[in-house]
């Protein structure tokens, strides 16, 4: 299978996880979220926001650095534990379209996954944790973020 393939085929599941969201049980929460500057990832701050679907909980990011970067991303989160004192803990699958490069005609199509854990504090608002391996980022870490969301009701 050739890179175009793989491509098309990963812009297809993110076409399908938006739709997805579209229809969901609605938006859960709306916060900030930042890529933390760890190894040779860049300081990225975005919005986010996520919902209820029928098979999990879906959260789409937008990020933007100081030098134009743009990374958009769609998660899937899968619940691995129950809730322990309100905290939750994820596996977490990743789409989504990097635009690094300004001499790149068209953005590039970045796929991974990693862990997540949710930790409400008050009734309306939540922070979170996430730890993402992203290909075709060639990070020696995990892209790690951190985020503050407003829970709706």
């Amino acid at each position: 299978m050739n890179h175009r393939r793989v491509g098309v085929l990963l812009v297809l599941v993110f076409l399908f996880l938006v739709g997805s969201a579209a229809v969901s049980d609605g938006v859960r929460s709306i916060g900030l979220r930042a890529v933390l500057p760890i190894g040779r990832a860049p300081f990225l701050v975005g919005v986010e926001a996520a919902g209820d679907v029928p098979f999990g909980l879906l959260t789409g990011s937008f990020f933007l650095s100081s030098e134009g970067k743009v990374l958009i991303t769609a998660s899937y989160d899968a619940q691995l534990v129950g809730v322990t004192q309100g905290s939750r803990t994820f596996l977490r699958a990743t789409i989504g379209l990097s635009y690094f490069d300004s001499a790149a005609f068209l953005p590039s199509v970045v796929f991974g996954g990693g862990l997540a854990v949710d930790v409400p504090v008050a009734s309306f608002l939540a922070f979170g944790v996430a730890g993402e391996f992203l290909y075709p980022f060639a990070f020696l870490t995990p892209l790690v973020s951190t985020s503050a969301r407003w829970l709706l009701p």
